[in-house]
């Protein structure tokens, strides 16, 4: 079993769920810090390569995790966000199967922006058929430190293996000694293969790759994922 932890974000690309994919556990790290300008509220690209969607918070300092962030209904953001999802994609050939039950998600008034953003997550990797299990941290005791939050979550899901970016371990924000250490061997993501049909969807948001392939776009994910037993190469 392999667990990685990914930060919520709104509408992101290919790249993200690639990343998913590989996992056998997901953990959805919505007890981090809400980050004004990050990607957890904002949108990836949309085809024309300028086109961002961002989701309004409402402001509290004394609850800023992305789990406690409320959103702010009192705009019109969510026809807007409507608006152009049928601007850019009404014409691709999934558009009549999902595009309504996004449309339906995003009328839905959440208690919070990760519980929508959870929600979201949920139905995209449901839409993928990735045989993922996602779960969210802010259901656990998260006042501890990283690589025992992590080993938590390895010892709650059977999980003998972290995965996450390069970066992750030569930067130290994971201890590699230490996750050995509890029994938890540490691997990296295997990169986006080098293919000219996923490189065309790579960066723009996964509505345009999901619309365009439908329930077979998780399968096209999965066929290039490497062996398991190559992930640490």
């Amino acid at each position: 079993m392999i667990l990685g932890t990914f930060r919520p974000s709104y509408l992101t690309d290919l790249e993200y769920f690639w990343q998913t994919a590989q996992c056998d556990v997901a953990v959805f790290t919505d007890h981090l810090p809400f980050s004004k300008g990050s990607p957890i509220n904002r949108s990836a690209k949309f085809p024309d390569n300028q086109t961002v969607l961002r989701i309004p918070v409402l402001h509290n300092e004394k609850r800023n995790a992305i789990f406690q962030t409320e959103i702010d209904y009192h705009s019109n953001w969510v026809d807007k966000h409507i608006k152009t999802l049928h601007h850019f994609f009404h014409n691709l050939p999934y558009a009549y199967y999902y595009l309504p039950e996004m449309e339906e998600l995003l009328k839905t008034e959440f208690n919070s922006l990760g519980d929508f953003l959870f929600a979201l997550h949920q139905k995209l990797i449901r839409w993928l058929h990735l045989p993922v299990h996602l779960m969210r941290a802010c259901d656990t005791e998260f006042k501890d430190k990283t690589e025992n939050l992590i080993t938590l979550w390895c010892t709650q899901t059977h999980s003998e293996k972290y995965i996450s970016q390069p970066e992750t371990f030569e930067k130290q924000w994971v201890d590699e000694e230490k996750l050995r250490a509890k029994g938890i061997s540490p691997i990296v993501f295997a990169p986006l293969p080098d293919s000219h049909l996923l490189k065309n969807y790579q960066s723009v948001v996964i509505l345009q790759f999901l619309l365009q392939f439908g329930p077979e776009a998780g399968f096209i994910l999965q066929q290039y994922l490497p062996p398991r037993k190559k992930r640490n190469d």
